[in-house]
């Protein structure tokens, strides 16, 4: 059934990760101490089992030419999920770090709507959750509206129910959930984008504080160390 109203204190902002990513960016570039390197990325670390001394970048896409050596007192790590962490540990000579993930096999598709008239401001989040008493795979839907009027809708599964990247398949599957709720407003905005899927939803922990050696002058911060399912916004 539906969950029972009640008067609500917390608020969320919600935004897509681009408008996300400028608001960090130019906050940081606001910082007179703060100098970007463009258009670069990182390809191990400087050092040794002891101590990280600086990076080594490379102009991204170029092979190992376009290399030059940034030398720093203290190297953070805050490249994501994505991160090399291990390999660059490795290559220095430290031990492995212990890591455990917990991988439930979610998957999601999102669509960018443009909201209808009247419902471009002050809209609340909707969520449609599966039902965890049914003996299929979870499947779920949210719509969250983003800046410049638009929703973003997201269709949820586990394996075995995993929603369609195919665009034409996109509307039937928000139609099947327990609730048609997000299907029929769905029917009342216009797409503005294809379907963009992603199964990268595991968490991982890298237990930094286990390891049995760690080099001085490293920090390692956000998705890097730890990676939860990102609709929760743990980044």
């Amino acid at each position: 059934g539906w969950q029972h109203r009640f008067p609500e204190t917390q608020f969320m902002i919600t935004a897509t990760r681009d408008l996300t990513d400028w608001t960090v960016r130019d906050q940081a570039l606001r910082q007179e101490r703060v100098r970007l390197l463009q258009e670069c990325e990182v390809r191990e670390l400087l050092g040794g089992p002891g101590r990280v001394t600086g990076v080594r970048v490379a102009t991204a896409g170029e092979g190992p030419g376009t290399a030059r050596d940034l030398p720093a007192d203290l190297v953070v790590d805050c490249t994501g999920r994505a991160s090399r962490l291990r390999q660059w540990l490795a290559a220095l000579g430290v031990p492995a770090v212990p890591e455990e993930i917990v991988d439930s096999g979610l998957a999601y598709a999102t669509r960018l709507y443009e909201a209808p008239p009247g419902a471009r401001e002050g809209f609340p989040v909707v969520n449609v959750f599966s039902d965890y008493r049914a003996p299929v795979p979870g499947r779920s839907a949210s719509l969250v509206p983003v800046e410049g009027g638009r929703w973003m809708i997201s269709l949820t599964g586990t394996r075995g129910g995993r929603p369609p990247r195919r665009e034409d398949e996109f509307d039937a599957f928000a139609e099947s959930l327990r609730s048609p709720l997000i299907a029929r407003l769905m029917a009342t905005a216009r797409p503005l984008t294809g379907v963009q899927g992603s199964s990268t939803a595991a968490n991982r922990r890298f237990y930094c504080e286990r390891a049995t050696a760690w080099p001085d002058g490293l920090v390692v911060l956000g998705d890097s160390l730890v990676a939860f399912n990102p609709v929760y916004g743990h980044g």
